[in-house]
């Protein structure tokens, strides 16, 4: 049977947003979508439930930037999940509007949207949650510099997922970490959570983020034995 208009348009939309998004397609889905292990915040295309259908909607008017509209359906979405009392959900789709003001240059909005989201997760108890919205606080800071802002949200990040079990979120803190202490030159320290990272990279079986960190753990291991010599 051949896909409807509206379908092929979604599909050919689809593409788009993954050209669009470049290089890294893993990378690009992670920061606009949250694509993780745990599964997509973004519902399949042609969604039957009205929420899902909703964010479907609002990633869509992302793509076009049409930002107020996608805040806006975003909001629609949160509306029905509350009612439902499915409140992770809602606290994920917290993150994307503050995904969204970040993409926008509205950093104000966007931090505001994440602590939205840490409130949610910490709610309900919620560590691996908690700790990525912060860690999507201190990616903020980061980018545009702000290194004390980004070190004390990295910090935060990892003290709510330290008594976790191994995820691929507790692995990417202790990795943007790791950078932090890196361009801070605080070599000992970015070397510590660099290991952490290994570690729950291997705990968790991610043969791609062991395999991506490994060198930067050897290299910082030279220098600092060039440092002592």
């Amino acid at each position: 049977m051949s896909k409807s208009p509206r379908s092929q348009v979604k599909i050919i939309l689809l593409l788009s947003v993954t050209l669009v998004l470049g290089g890294s397609l893993w990378k690009g889905l992670e920061r606009f979508f949250h694509v993780e292990i745990e599964g997509a915040i973004t519902p399949p295309i042609d969604a039957k439930d009205e929420a899902d259908r909703l964010i479907q909607t609002a990633s869509q008017n992302f793509f076009y930037h049409e930002f107020d509209l996608a805040v806006e359906n975003y909001n629609k979405a949160i509306t029905l999940f509350e009612k439902r009392k499915n409140f992770k959900r809602a606290a994920r789709i917290y993150e994307s509007i503050g995904d969204l003001y970040k993409f926008s240059n509205d950093s104000k909005d966007a931090q505001e949207a994440y602590q939205l989201a840490i409130d949610y997760h910490h709610k309900l108890h919620d560590k691996i949650g908690e700790g990525r919205a912060m860690k999507r606080i201190g990616d903020l800071h980061m980018e545009r510099a702000r290194l004390d802002k980004a070190g004390e949200w990295f910090g935060k990040a990892t003290l709510a997922v330290q008594d976790a079990e191994p995820h691929i979120v507790k692995a990417k803190i202790y990795e943007s970490q790791g950078h932090y202490f890196l361009k801070t030159e605080q070599v000992p320290k970015a070397l510590i959570a660099f290991q952490k990272a290994k570690e729950t990279f291997d705990k968790i079986g991610n043969p791609l983020g062991y395999d991506n960190i490994s060198p930067m753990i050897q290299k910082l291991k030279h220098r600092q034995k060039s440092e002592l010599n």
